[in-house]
Order: structure tokens, then C-alpha cells, then sequence
């Protein structure tokens, strides 16, 4: 038999289970520190709803412009960052830096905004910060590491014994 390397997680929510399965695949995810974010402006809608929960983790948050500009618009703090292609100091300075723990990076079909987020994106695998490149991963990673301090293990048994009650 060889291995694919798929991983599975099991838990008593999706976020749960998400996360298992991301801590078996060797993400490393943080437990505090600043999150970047830079998403595609049909996507801020759901951020919005990302960085409030980062923020009830204790996270910080920078984001570039526009992003900033939507977060700060709920009412929630965070700091306004330079795309690459505005100028220094940006998005990447920032991960070479050790100023970031997690990234958040969902980009529009345009050729400097994917040049953009390719320059992070590298940047973040040789730092080994993680990223999220779209929002549904986002989403169910933040809801998952939620989960971080408490996660139980459950055999796939009992998962459906549960489901038979």
C-alpha cells in the first residue's frame, strides 16, 4: 500500500475536524501574534467575519488598504499595510521580517494582483508562515483554532455510534 498523503480529521464540529486534519498534515498554526490579510474586495464581506474572530483570539491585525479600510468600517482596529507593488515597507517585508504569524490572501484576476500574491505566498513557504488562499479555508481554519486548546480524541467508532444514537 503506499501513502498519498491525504489526512483526515475526525471531531465533534467541521472546525474541529479541520483543524486535526491540518495539524496531521504538519500546518503549523499560531496562537497569537498578527495576521496579515489581503483579500479580493468580493471576499471582504466574510473577512469581515474572519478578523472578528481572530480578534476575540487576541490576534493583531494588519491588512493592506482596502481590506484595512473594511475591517476598520465594522468597527475593528487594524493596521493599513502597502501591497508589493505600492511601495516599501509591505506585505512581504513584513513576513521576512518575522512579523507574521498567519496570512490570509485571496487575490482578484488581474496580472499585478497575482504577481502580488505570488511574492507573498513564496515568501510565507520560506518563512513557514501559514496561508490561506481562499476564504472558505479562512474560514474553517479560524473556526478551528478555536479548537487548539481543547481537542479530544475520538476513534471513528464512537464518531458513528454517535451518529446511530
Amino acid at each position: 500500500m503506499k501513502s498519498t498523503g491525504e489526512v483526515m480529521g475526525v471531531g465533534k464540529t467541521f472546525g474541529e475536524a479541520f483543524i486535526k486534519s491540518q495539524l496531521g498534515a504538519g500546518v503549523r498554526l499560531p496562537r497569537a501574534g498578527q495576521v496579515v490579510l489581503s483579500v479580493k474586495q468580493s471576499d471582504k464581506p466574510r473577512m469581515v467575519e474572519v478578523a472578528r474572530a481572530l480578534l476575540a483570539m487576541g490576534f493583531t491585525l494588519a491588512a493592506t488598504k482596502g481590506t484595512a479600510a473594511a475591517i476598520q468600517a465594522a468597527g475593528m482596529p487594524c493596521k493599513a499595510v502597502n501591497k508589493v507593488a505600492e511601495g516599501r515597507p509591505h506585505i512581504v517585508d513584513m513576513i521576512k521580517n518575522d512579523e507574521v504569524v498567519l496570512v490570509i490572501n485571496t487575490v482578484e484576476e488581474r496580472r499585478n494582483a497575482i504577481a502580488d500574491s505570488r511574492q507573498i505566498r513564496t515568501s510565507a513557504l520560506q518563512a513557514r508562515v501559514t496561508t490561506y488562499t481562499t476564504m472558505a479555508g479562512a474560514e474553517a481554519a479560524v473556526d478551528g483554532m478555536q479548537y487548539l486548546d481543547h481537542l479530544g480524541v475520538i476513534s471513528v467508532q464512537e464518531m458513528h455510534a454517535q451518529l446511530l444514537a
